[in-house]
């Protein structure tokens, strides 16, 4: 047999076993692996495999000979299997409560596979629900479908490390533009889905917006067979802490913001980046306009855009459209 089905059959023989199994009996049940040729070597293969199981977890120990015990090799299934995790109906309900919020929504891509971690979380006879004092309410967007098929395609993609032809609408320019990518990772963040990954364009790690993505994208071709590799000391954890405007949608574009002197105690945090100008007054690095908008916006009169020119008739062009 080949040494996958050896190592399988290794651990079911272990598993089955009501005591130690010495080396003897484990030779004679795996004659044509462990009882051919030389002693030594057949010793050698068996350690082999049992360091290839314990390196993927499975403890398989050697109980030596004592009063009242048998000498053999054993898995301890006590090490092999984790607890069974119970939840009161209090934390229950919240986790229910936490993941309501996106399996409400049909856009959701992965609304299967969370309901169905819940399930074997939680339990199926016992299932837990939102606490009827909370409601909640998500609102599908236009684009739903099409955004959720979207993400299909690049989620297959990620998986299976194939480089991928987008037609991104880019906001600095109003161009839609091909652009060739090595997807690295989606965020989803405030209702927003962004793709990191590698442009081919701009040589370098770019964000693309998933609702500036144009159409379905095109068949992969070798799906078998991967175009790349994600780097070792790629962390998608340090986008998904970035803010709304530093994600790498355009080219840097450098913003005065004059923030209200009362709020900025409670706003440092998010202008962490940010070169104290004058009094009250901050520069920040823009690479996404939109974003920066939609956070002044939320701030109401408490921060105020002082230039660029561009992002000033931008800004009102947004507020008229609210109007």
């Amino acid at each position: 047999m080949n040494r996958t089905e050896r190592l399988l059959d290794l651990i079911t023989y272990l598993l089955n076993a009501k005591d130690p199994v010495p080396w003897q009996e484990i030779k004679n049940h795996f004659s044509d692996d462990y009882a051919r040729g030389v002693e030594e070597s057949n010793q050698r293969k068996f350690e082999r495999d049992k360091a290839e199981l314990v390196s993927l977890g499975i403890p398989i120990d050697y109980q030596a000979v004592a009063e009242g015990r048998k000498e053999g090799y054993l898995i301890r299934k006590e090490k092999l299997f984790l607890p069974e995790i119970e939840f009161a109906p209090t934390e229950a309900s919240l986790l229910m409560l936490a993941a309501s919020a996106v399996i409400e929504s049909e856009s959701f891509p992965y609304r299967e596979q969370l309901e169905s971690a819940l399930n074997k979380i939680i339990g199926t006879q016992n299932r837990f629900s939102v606490p009827s004092q909370i409601a909640i309410s998500v609102q599908n967007r236009p684009q739903a479908s099409q955004l959720s098929g979207l993400l299909q395609q690049i989620q297959e993609a990620l998986d299976r490390r194939k480089t991928i032809t987008i037609r991104y609408h880019a906001f600095s320019t109003g161009d839609t533009v091909e652009r060739k990518v090595n997807p690295y990772g989606l965020i989803f963040r405030k209702g927003n889905w962004t793709l990191i990954g590698w442009d081919h364009l701009r040589k370098g790690l770019r964000s693309f917006v998933l609702t500036r993505i144009k159409g379905p994208l095109s068949p992969v071709k070798r799906p078998g067979t991967p175009d790349y590799e994600i780097p070792q000391d790629f962390s998608l954890g340090s986008y998904l802490n970035r803010q709304p405007w530093e994600l790498d949608v355009h080219e840097p574009v450098a913003v005065r913001l004059r923030i209200a002197k009362h709020r900025i105690p409670e706003l440092i945090a998010q202008l962490s980046s940010a070169e104290p100008c004058e009094d009250h007054i901050f520069e920040i690095r823009v690479t996404n306009t939109p974003g920066l908008i939609s956070w002044v916006l939320s701030q109401k009169t408490d921060v105020e855009v002082l230039g660029p020119a561009e992002i000033r008739q931008e800004l009102r062009r947004v507020l008229r459209s609210l109007v």
